[in-house]
């Protein structure tokens, strides 16, 4: 008796001792705040070395993550997928500088994804076809973007709910849905998730696949050249600023796959304020599927079986992002989907302001919530949910945390300061993101030495940042014009789009 009383009392000692805190060392550039690369390689246990000139900078850590980083750029790959950052790496003093913002809203989710707060289980999706009615989408002389995406959103909606995920579409017909009320519809499935599939158009030659997300607060989106006073706003969707990463992340890491070898197809994880994703109130994100404008991604794009390849690869994606998130029961990817229900076996649409649920075909009120909106309404609001028991399976562990904020930085310029900080409560943390990729050509995985371990596995530290300060934006930011409520969108045939679009040719790590 008196050896057990011993035992617990040194297991509750354990837990009651503080974790330590981490000194992030930090450096303010062009106005901006960052952190040095040595601690950020320090606190995510990659290996570091001191980068020299504009060499790349690669590397592994020892949960198998690659990371490669070029000075100067903001394209970055961790574990072989491309993401776009908010803000280029910088060359301080005596080292290179990543900026707080992607510190925060990009590497912490991905790389530690049990870290996230507010982790909940996620029941079902909503499935936004893009376009719709009136509005075809960009178009080839194959067809039409709003028909592909919504072919598209009946093969997911197929995988899903075999999988054991509810599924809520924004329109199951030929109709025209505002956006704003595309956003409105996903505020009504509070445990739901929100998917967006689109397919780009832009100059012939442009092609690949690109995944965009909600601009975090205080960063510009990646088509924007300067940061307006918009980006400066705090917008619904930025409540779940880590969640739409990690989303997005799991989504891109798999419709990639699509592409296998073809490093110029991954465009990349991306950031927007398109209205769909800004106006959500779920963890949302947007997939562009393949350029219709460059004929040989429009006659993939036609083939029916890449479309059930693309939706298939969208449900691995959010599978994963699923049980991240944690729940009850770890959901399987259905190998053996059942086909998409045809078109004309649907049943009709429900009139404007209703919605139908296909399984009962009862019409039930739907709240309207007024709001702006970008253009008149020429269609109705269908809206339909589907339903199927979770499968049982494997009970996912769960977790949750609370980051504390910390003390105002003192800011220098280039020159990096440690910036000692009070322990912060955590909780157990596994890396469980992402595969294995190989660290890409390029670069040399450098050895991780005794100061560069990541911490122990029984316990992880917390972030320690505190949120970015809102930056003060730069004297063109009035001139800058309006970004887009959704992607831009060209016929074919027609003029190539101007300078700010998505149009830029695909780049690619060497």
């Amino acid at each position: 008796m008196t050896k057990s009383c011993i035992a617990l009392a040194f297991v509750c000692l354990i837990f009651a001792l503080p974790v330590r805190a981490f000194d992030w060392e930090t450096a303010t550039s062009n106005g901006r705040e960052y952190v040095s690369l040595h601690s950020f390689c320090l606190f995510y246990g990659f290996g570091y070395a001191i980068p020299s000139g504009n060499d790349r900078f690669v590397s592994r850590n020892a949960q198998g993550h690659s990371i490669s980083l070029k000075l100067g750029t903001s394209d970055m790959y961790l574990d072989g997928v491309h993401y776009v950052l908010s803000f280029p790496i910088e060359g301080g003093d005596h080292d290179w500088l990543v900026s707080r913002m992607d510190t925060i809203k990009l590497f912490e989710p991905i790389l530690r994804p049990t870290e996230i707060s507010g982790r909940h289980t996620i029941r079902g999706v909503v499935i936004d076809a893009g376009h719709g009615g009136s509005d075809n989408g960009a178009g080839s002389r194959l067809g039409n973007e709003k028909t592909y995406t919504l072919d598209t959103a009946y093969r997911l909606d197929a995988i899903l709910r075999s999988a054991g995920l509810k599924t809520v579409f924004t329109r199951r017909t030929d109709t025209f849905v505002d956006l704003y009320e595309r956003a409105h519809i996903a505020s009504l499935y509070p445990d739901y998730c929100f998917v967006s599939i689109h397919f780009n158009s832009a100059m012939e030659e442009a092609r690949g696949l690109e995944t965009y997300c909600l601009s975090p607060r205080g960063a510009a989106s990646t088509s924007s050249a300067y940061l307006t006073r918009g980006d400066i706003q705090k917008l619904p969707g930025n409540d779940y600023d880590t969640q739409n990463i990690l989303l997005a992340s799991m989504v891109h890491s798999e419709i990639i796959k699509l592409n296998p070898g073809d490093a110029s197809a991954d465009r990349g994880v991306k950031r927007a304020r398109f209205v769909v994703i800004k106006q959500n109130v779920l963890p949302a994100i947007l997939v562009e599927g393949g350029f219709v404008s460059n004929h040989m991604e429009a006659a993939r794009v036609n083939r029916p079986d890449y479309r059930q390849d693309l939706a298939e690869a969208i449900a691995r994606g959010v599978i994963k992002f699923a049980n991240a998130m944690g729940g009850e029961h770890h959901i399987q990817f259905p190998w053996d989907a059942s086909p998409p229900a045809p078109l004309a076996e649907e049943p009709p649409p429900a009139p404007a302001g209703l919605a139908r649920d296909s399984a009962n075909g009862k019409v039930r009120a739907l709240p309207v919530t007024p709001g702006p909106t970008t253009s008149t309404k020429t269609g109705t609001n269908p809206v339909t949910s589907n339903s199927a028991s979770a499968k049982p399976g494997a009970t996912a562990t769960t977790a949750t945390a609370t980051t504390t904020p910390e003390k105002p930085l003192a800011t220098s310029t280039h020159k990096s300061k440690k910036n000692k900080k009070a322990a912060a409560a955590s909780t157990p943390s596994t890396n469980s993101v992402a595969s294995s990729a190989p660290v890409p050509a390029g670069g040399t995985v450098p050895k991780t030495d005794a100061d560069t371990k990541p911490a122990a596995s029984s316990s992880a530290p917390a972030l320690n940042l505190a949120e970015p300060t809102a930056p003060t934006p730069s004297p063109e930011a009035d001139k800058a014009p309006p970004e887009p409520d959704e992607p831009p969108t060209v016929n074919a045939n027609s003029t190539p789009p101007t300078a700010g679009t998505n149009a830029a040719p695909a780049t690619h790590e060497p």
